[in-house]
């Protein structure tokens, strides 16, 4: 992945980021529920993966953004920014990030293919995930490469 294109996911994901704070109010109170679950890569739990959930502001949704890294075992549970544990209820989009992935220096070829397709570290690669109002599992799952 060249260093260009790594900024410009940088910059993209900051810039969503902000104007979901904005959305949302910066600061106004919205109320958060459990959400925790489980990321899948070609059927297989993902370690070490940095899991973005964003209110789907075309669907309605306000309110922080939130985050987690999965674990040995795939398992993810969301907090905000600010540390409160959970998310928004509704529906979101999620942008996942390879913290494992070969990063070479520009001009070089990586080793190795990364686990994820480029298109699920930016908004507009197509993956979403439903927050329910009650809390319970999320099953996230994306093919393998």
């Amino acid at each position: 992945m060249s260093v260009r294109l790594l900024a410009l996911r940088i910059v993209t994901g900051a810039c969503l980021f902000v104007g979901a704070l904005c959305l949302s109010g910066c600061g106004s109170s919205v109320k958060l529920v459990p959400a925790e679950g489980v990321l899948k890569i070609g059927g297989k739990p993902a370690a070490n993966i940095s899991v973005q959930f964003m209110p789907d502001v075309l669907k309605g949704g306000k309110g922080p953004t939130s985050f987690a890294t999965t674990d040995v075992e795939g398992k993810f549970r969301l907090k905000t920014q600010d540390g409160k544990d959970g998310a928004v209820a509704g529906a979101h989009t999620v942008i996942l990030a390879d913290l494992d992935e070969e990063r070479p220096p520009q001009g070089q070829v990586a080793k190795k293919l990364p686990r994820l397709d480029s298109k699920y570290t930016t908004a507009s690669g197509g993956l979403s995930a439903e927050v329910k109002e009650g809390g319970g599992p999320i099953l996230l799952e994306v093919p393998g490469r």
